[in-house]
């Protein structure tokens, strides 16, 4: 008899089958957070990189507090994060005194750089989770000076957009875009039916509206009786996509976007450089609170210059007693353009002025990003193994050594259990695997 089964039990596996698992797992770990999160980014000074508001250190000190890639990880991965992405000119608060209140608000990163710099170095497997060594019963506090570049908006409190809501990707389903000037706004990001001043959801409901209508009365649709049952309704359901908001730029037509509070603050700076079709591809106006598609085309059409017949170009006439506020969308080389015009106007001029002190808008603006984690998947290290290793090695010495050897029983028990399923491609079920644990804890109590 054949000693494989065919219909396998579901609480059983092959070792094969559970080695393989584990190591997808562990490669899709490494695929979410591939950087080395090893290193704190505080002591690099000012830089555009990936933030993580800590909404827990930010209530218990009250204040709005940011961390880098690396200290999300290995010292506020317990705590409630948002994922803000980029932010310029940010130095991490980890271990600074804004969490003053966090008890143990120290940044475990830099306390163990520091204190292996203090003594002799431990070979590393890989990097290590476990913060500063357990053998000193020391809490340490947050005394780190703060920077001052820092800007904070409503996006450490977990809140994007002119509509205040925290960003949920299961229920979005449109385009949200960051604001790149981010001068008045915080680099916030922007929901393209807010960027127009629909009231949140009017385009969502629009479109729902559209394909209820589509599919009322259906019946006059089916083809006779006897034809080709494939060809009985003309029009196919299809799966709702993103809904796409009229009058607003295919996001592939357009580099970046600039949100009307940014404009609004340069008001006389922008005017400058808006009708330039090497800078800008279109600017639309922001109302605010329309509640239909109807209503946004009939304040639009009052507010745009007639004499131009083609739409990119179409010109808002600025009211002196009420301004219409819009945002700027940018040419995908939009920066070759602005860098010629700084180039060639008067030094004296407010506009040369404004691209000097703003050099971003069109030199290169890099985002720091960690260095990459190396280890390969089939690597014998920074796995699961280089974890606990360097969790051992953070212990009194005593202590790690017990940790060890008992690390090294265990894994030869283990090697030794699972070896004839491997190489007989056998099922190890959950009553032989809790059999195996229970012949090691009987040996262990005698």
């Amino acid at each position: 008899m054949n000693s494989k089964r065919e219909d396998e039990e579901p609480d059983s596996l092959t070792a094969v089958d559970y080695i393989k698992s584990r190591d997808k797992l562990e490669k899709e770990a490494r695929e979410l957070m591939p950087f080395d999160p090893s290193e704190c980014t505080y002591e690099k000074g000012e830089l555009r990189q990936p933030i993580f508001a800590c909404i827990t250190c930010s209530n218990e000190n009250n204040e709005k507090i940011g961390v880098c890639y690396s200290c999300s990880i290995q010292c506020h991965s317990s705590h409630e994060l948002v994922e803000l992405f980029t932010k310029r000119n940010f130095v991490c608060d980890c271990g600074t005194t804004k969490m003053s209140k966090t008890i143990d608000g120290g940044c475990k990163l830099r306390l163990k750089r520091e204190e292996n710099e203090r003594r002799p170095s431990i070979p590393r497997t890989g990097y290590s989770t476990s913060g500063p060594s357990k053998s000193h019963d020391i809490r340490m506090p947050a005394e780190d000076i703060p920077s001052l570049s820092n800007i904070y908006n409503q996006n450490f409190q977990g809140l994007f957009c002119s509509c205040e809501k925290p960003y949920n990707p299961l229920e979005e389903t449109g385009n949200m875009i960051q604001c790149y000037f981010g001068f008045t706004c915080g680099e916030d990001w922007f929901h393209d039916e807010c960027i127009l001043g629909y009231k949140p959801g009017t385009i969502r409901k629009h479109n729902e509206t559209k394909r209820h209508e589509q599919g009322k009365n259906c019946l006059h649709k089916l083809s006779p009786p006897g034809e080709d049952a494939r060809a009985d309704i003309e029009v196919k359901q299809t799966p709702p996509k993103t809904y796409s908001v009229p009058y607003f730029p295919d996001l592939e037509e357009f580099d970046l976007f600039i949100c009307w509070k940014c404009v609004k603050e340069f008001r006389h700076i922008f005017k400058e450089i808006e009708n330039d079709k090497k800078v800008t591809l279109t600017k639309l106006p922001h109302f605010n609170g329309v509640e239909s598609t109807s209503d946004w085309k009939e304040q639009y059409e009052k507010v745009i210059d007639k004499d131009y017949d083609a739409p990119k170009s179409k010109k808002i006439k600025i009211d002196p007693d009420h301004e219409v506020s819009y945002s700027i969308f940018l040419q995908p080389d939009f920066r070759d353009r602005l860098l010629e015009i700084k180039n060639t106007i008067s030094h004296d001029s407010k506009l040369h002025e404004f691209l000097c002190n703003n050099e971003y808008l069109y030199l290169d603006d890099p985002i720091y990003e960690c260095p990459e984690d190396n280890e390969g998947e089939n690597s014998t290290t920074g796995s699961l193994y280089d974890l606990g290793t360097d969790a051992l090695l953070s212990m009194p010495r005593d202590q790690a050594i017990e940790g060890l050897q008992a690390y090294e029983k265990i894994s030869s028990k283990l090697k030794e259990f699972f070896k004839p399923f491997a190489e007989q491609g056998k099922v190890v079920t959950e009553e032989e695997v809790r059999d195996f644990f229970s012949e090691i804890q009987k040996k262990k109590d005698k």
